[in-house]
């Protein structure tokens, strides 16, 4: 089996869970219908309070599903660590990586290859995604810490995403769909494979 063998063998499943993940987030778009966000501190009509009744009625469906939402996108984070378990060939700690993945953490290290993002490589970021998502009720390995605390870091001045990857955030169960959607921004099945085809064609990639 070669790269896109697998890509091909698991687009089916991965299709799916993004048809899920569309699913909870048109949720929230039929929220929007209902509100202004730009309202927000303003003086309301009554027939604006009933709009904002609405919106908040059905955004709290939408939040009820974040859950799902993180499920999902930690099976495709799933897939994602599937496939570079079975086609990385690092097996060297680069040295933008020695502060995140030390010699004792094996199982990191062939995850250290792609295009940095946030000062981490894009296999580092979905290896600690994909460890979150199945190993939430734990404490978090050293590795996926130290990535969650990059992307902390990252984007502590976004108003949007400022506590997303933040492990104490009390709100948050699983942070896969922070990651895929937010931090990553792999919001189609297209984009997906053209990202894991880039990854995992491994020439020039650590």
């Amino acid at each position: 089996m070669n790269v896109h063998e697998y890509l091909n063998l698991t687009e089916h499943a991965v299709r799916y869970f993004y048809a899920g993940l569309d699913d909870c987030w048109q949720v929230y778009e039929r929220a929007l219908e209902h509100w202004d966000l730009s309202r927000v501190g303003k003086p309301l009509t009554e027939e604006e309070m009933e709009r904002a009744r609405k919106y908040v009625e059905q955004a709290g469906k939408y939040f009820s599903l974040k859950f799902s939402e993180g499920t999902l996108a930690g099976a495709i984070f799933q897939v994602a660590t599937t496939g570079i378990r079975l086609f990385s060939a690092n097996n060297i700690i680069p040295d933008d990586c020695i502060d995140i993945v030390s010699p004792k953490a094996k199982s990191a290290i062939p995850f250290c290859i792609g295009k940095r993002l946030y000062g981490l490589p894009l296999g580092l970021i979905i290896y600690a995604a994909r460890n979150q998502y199945a190993h939430f009720e734990e404490d978090p390995h050293q590795v996926t810490s130290n990535v969650f605390h990059q992307l902390t870091i990252a984007f502590w001045d976004n108003p949007l995403y400022d506590l997303a990857f933040d492990l104490g955030n009390p709100t948050i169960d699983i942070y896969a769909n922070e990651i895929l959607l937010g931090g990553l921004n792999w919001t189609t099945y297209e984009k997906f494979r053209s990202e894991m085809e880039e990854l995992l064609n491994l020439d020039g990639n650590y």
